[in-house]
């Protein structure tokens, strides 16, 4: 009898730990939430306040007319860490938001902003 109790706990212990893996594979990548959060036209404003809620870091990066503002999520790993960068540009006086995107290559998102990351604020 006790060894069909000690059976049953750990029966319940790994269904439990495999709920737990579902649920955290079935994340959608911050990109899906940012776009349901932050709609094109709203300010640059409005969309950091949002976004700085879950983003462990936010970079922005000024262009000459343009601003990107890269938000990291999930992984302080270099290699790891999963961006959502957000463009605006300037609309009567204020900096609206006009696209939402991602690298899907983490190369490219590093080549394209390196000299504006601060690579300190990474884990080695």
């Amino acid at each position: 009898m006790e060894h069909r109790t000690h059976l049953a706990k750990v029966d319940l212990a790994l269904m439990l730990l495999v709920l737990l893996l579902l649920l955290a594979s079935c994340q959608p990548h911050p990109l899906e939430r940012a776009r349901e959060q932050i709609p094109i036209g709203i300010t640059r404003e409005e969309a950091i306040a949002i976004l700085n809620q879950e983003a462990w870091y936010h970079q922005p990066c000024p262009n000459r007319i343009t601003i990107d503002d890269l938000f990291f999520y999930t992984s302080r790993r270099f290699k790891k860490a999963q961006v959502v960068i957000v463009r605006s540009e300037p609309v009567e006086g204020a900096y609206r938001v006009y696209d939402t995107g991602t690298f899907d290559e983490p190369n490219a998102w590093r080549a394209a902003y390196r000299d504006c990351l601060q690579m300190d604020l990474f884990e080695p």
